[in-house]
């Protein structure tokens, strides 16, 4: 048996603890290694939750607002319109064969403040217009918040 099969062994066995495989596991990994493949319980539940929440392959828009808005976006009964400005072209749309399409974001993720500690939402997009003057995303369901 390979090393990683013995690996997924451990992983895959619920018969042992998290100490029995922590345990076992460090006889082929560091520490930093193990830490990294299996998380502590309490971390194991959050992670969950965010894979739930957002899988891997959503396309992600970010997008900082105000307060106000953040409330607005949480309620359920907010249209996010931002101008048609260069920099939201370069970030809504993509070029193919000439022609100039908008990128079809999943989902945007709201946030107010700045750094690890910023409050933040993600929320669904039902539907994206733009005029030529403005963008606007239509939001579905919260998906996620995060206030800290």
């Amino acid at each position: 048996m390979s090393l990683k099969d013995e690996i997924h062994a451990i992983m895959a066995d619920p018969s042992k603890s998290y100490e029995d495989k922590r345990d076992e596991l460090l006889k082929y990994m560091t520490p930093k290694e193990v830490y990294a493949l299996l998380p502590t319980p309490k971390e194991k539940v959050r992670l969950k939750e965010h894979l739930v929440s957002k899988p891997e392959n959503m396309r992600l828009l970010r997008l900082s607002v105000n307060m106000p808005i953040f409330e607005s976006v949480l309620k359920g009964n907010h249209v996010e319109r931002r101008e048609y400005t260069e920099y939201y072209k370069s970030r809504c749309t993509y070029i193919e064969n000439g022609v100039r399409y908008l990128v079809p974001f999943d989902a945007i993720t709201f946030y107010v403040g700045h750094g690890s500690r910023a409050k933040r939402a993600t929320v669904s997009i039902k539907n994206i217009v733009c005029d030529g003057d403005f963008i606007d995303f239509y939001l579905g369901e919260v998906l996620d918040n995060t206030i800290l």
